[in-house]
């Protein structure tokens, strides 16, 4: 590693050649590219690879939410990173390469802590109906677990068809609405995988999410 001098380059940061130049507290310095490997990878690291880019490319679709509904993450971490880290720890099955999302054990919100932590709805269900129609239905509990739950608390629904690889989100009802009624695109016909949580009308507490199982979407 080298220390170079301001005047030198002028302020930059980036690569010349082979060499890469980063500020390091406050010296700018230059390293050398590594080298490519000639070493195969090993099958951990291609189960991992594999694993990483599933999780990566499902998650994606939730990059507008998941800095809101995964909260207080590390300094040295985004909200999106939490939501990866836990899910491609949770929420992955199968035998190397055939690695497929476990829908079931999907987080797409985390709370804090219990302090900013709301509830979801109270016995949530959702079916599907003729004319590719979904009706999800919850109801308010006066015992409430976490003080912080208000009938205006929102619900985030979503639904996700595995053969296209795309996901339908419609609006978000008050909690005081106890229902949502849903017609899906033509595209959304078959199998659906669903979840919901909810989230305060300021963003700042939301719910553990709730998966809504497994529906078949019929015309």
């Amino acid at each position: 590693m080298a220390t170079l001098r301001q005047g030198q380059l002028g302020l930059f940061n980036g690569k010349i050649g082979a060499l890469v130049i980063s500020k390091w507290k406050d010296m700018y310095v230059g390293k050398s590219l590594p080298k490519p490997s000639s070493k195969k990878p090993s099958v951990p690291q291609l189960e991992q690879q594999i694993r990483f880019k599933l999780m990566i490319k499902f998650m994606r679709s939730f990059k507008s939410e998941i800095p809101f509904s995964y909260q207080k993450s590390p300094k040295n971490k985004t909200a999106m990173n939490m939501a990866i880290q836990y899910n491609l720890g949770n929420a992955i099955t199968g035998i190397y390469p055939n690695y497929v999302i476990d829908y079931a054990n999907v987080k797409l919100s985390q709370p804090y802590e219990r302090d900013t932590q709301i509830d979801n709805g109270l016995d949530i269900s959702a079916i599907a109906l003729p004319g590719r129609k979904v009706k999800v239905t919850w109801k308010t509990d006066e015992n409430l677990d976490h003080p912080g739950t208000k009938l205006t608390d929102q619900a985030y629904v979503y639904f996700y068809h595995p053969g296209k690889q795309m996901f339908f989100t419609p609006s978000h009802p008050e909690r005081s609405k106890l229902t949502l009624d849903i017609t899906l695109p033509s595209i959304f016909v078959g199998e659906l995988h669903g979840w919901v949580f909810f989230l305060s009308e300021d963003r700042k507490l939301v719910s553990d999410t709730q998966y809504l199982g497994k529906l078949t979407v019929i015309v």
